[in-house]
Parts: C-alpha cells; structure tokens; sequence
C-alpha cells in the first residue's frame, strides 16, 4: 500500500509540472514580500528606515499572509490539484487502475502539503531576501528566526483547514465553489479570527498559531 501510494505521489508531482499550481505556489508568497517591502520603502526610504518600521516590515509579512493570502493560496492549490482531473475525467481513468480512491485522496492530499510547505518558506527566504537587499543583513538574524517559528506555527496549523479545502475540491468538480468557500472565510477571518469563537473556525488556526494564540496581532 505504501509503495503504491508514492507511485501516486510521484505521478501528482508530474501532473503538476504542467499545472498553474508551481506559479501559483511561488506567486502569493511573492505578492506578500513585494507588498510589504514596498509599504516598508516609503517609510523613509532605505536610510531612514526606523526600528519599528523593521518591526512592521516582518508582522506584515506573517500577518498579511496568515490573515489573507494563505487562505486564498489554499483554496486555490487544492482547486488545481483535483482540477486536472475534474477538466480531463482523468478519475474515470485514474479509477481503473489497481488504486483506491482512498490512496489517489491521500496522494494529492500529500502533494498539496508540500506545496504548502515550499509555500512557507518561499515567503520567510523571500522576506529575508528582501531584508537583506535593504538593511545589508543588520537586522535579519532574530527577525528572521521568529518569523521562521511563526511560520512552522502557522503551518501545522492550517492542516484542518487543507484537509476542508482538499475535500471539497475533490468532491466538486466547479472550481468556483471552494475558490469562493475560500474567499468568504477569509473575510470571516476578520470577525471569527479576532473573538473568542476563533476555535470553531479553522480559518483563524494559522494567524492564532503564529501569533502565539494572542487574539491580538
């Protein structure tokens, strides 16, 4: 069994070279360092970057990521990876080998795991990046090892949340439907992620977990 289930992982790993599911990986960590560093920049510049400003350079970053884009990236990621099969009826033929659903589940389960494991740190390397370009590493050494812990934080944290978006975009075969589940718990984020209700919602896991489970950011 477990031999045939890293067959599949490897089989999902060439599915997704064709995919927009790499880019997409890539992208939102991206979206989140070029915004920050920008919003960083017209502080003062690169000279007149101050201590706090730094501060609110590295929160940004884990806070705009935990509070929006990683939901959103989650959403999409499983909507790409069951939508190979979804466009191309590719279950009907996955289905005819000697696979059971269950292990064609875990596989691409898997393979969304790691994407968003490369995802983490693709924002904590290109933050660190862009810190350094910047301060010429004067500030990187502690910033970046606390962000790192909130990340990994953040990370196990979202695996309820993975799981629900992996299962309902296995279950549908309209990528509209969790894109949009995705896009309404990111907006209760704002409201369920900041009250005492933050444990029913499992949207609001990763912002908790990386904030060290202080409601207040």
């Amino acid at each position: 069994m477990l031999a045939m289930l890293l067959t599949l992982f490897r089989l999902e790993i060439l599915k997704a070279r064709r995919s927009l599911a790499l880019m997409v990986m890539l992208a939102c960590p991206l979206m989140v360092v070029l915004l920050n560093t920008g919003m960083l920049l017209r502080q003062g510049g690169v000279d007149g970057i101050s201590p706090a400003a730094w501060s609110g350079f590295w929160m940004g970053n884990r806070a705009l990521w935990c509070y929006f884009m990683l939901p959103l990236y989650l959403a999409l990621c499983t909507a790409l990876v069951n939508g190979v099969e979804h466009r191309q009826h590719g279950w009907r033929l996955m289905l005819t080998l000697p696979v059971s659903a269950r292990q064609l589940y875990v596989a691409k389960l898997l393979l969304a795991l790691v994407m968003l494991a490369i995802a983490h740190c693709s924002l904590l390397l290109l933050a660190t990046g862009a810190a350094a370009l910047i301060s010429d590493g004067n500030v990187l050494a502690q910033p970046a090892w606390s962000m790192a812990g909130s990340l990994v934080a953040a990370l196990l944290a979202s695996l309820p949340m993975l799981v629900l978006q992996h299962s309902l975009s296995w279950a549908s075969q309209n990528i509209v439907l969790p894109l949009a589940v995705g896009v309404c718990a990111t907006m209760g984020i704002i409201q369920l992620g900041s009250s005492e209700y933050w444990r029913l919602f499992p949207w609001s896991y990763p912002i908790m977990a990386a904030n060290g489970g202080n409601l207040e950011l």
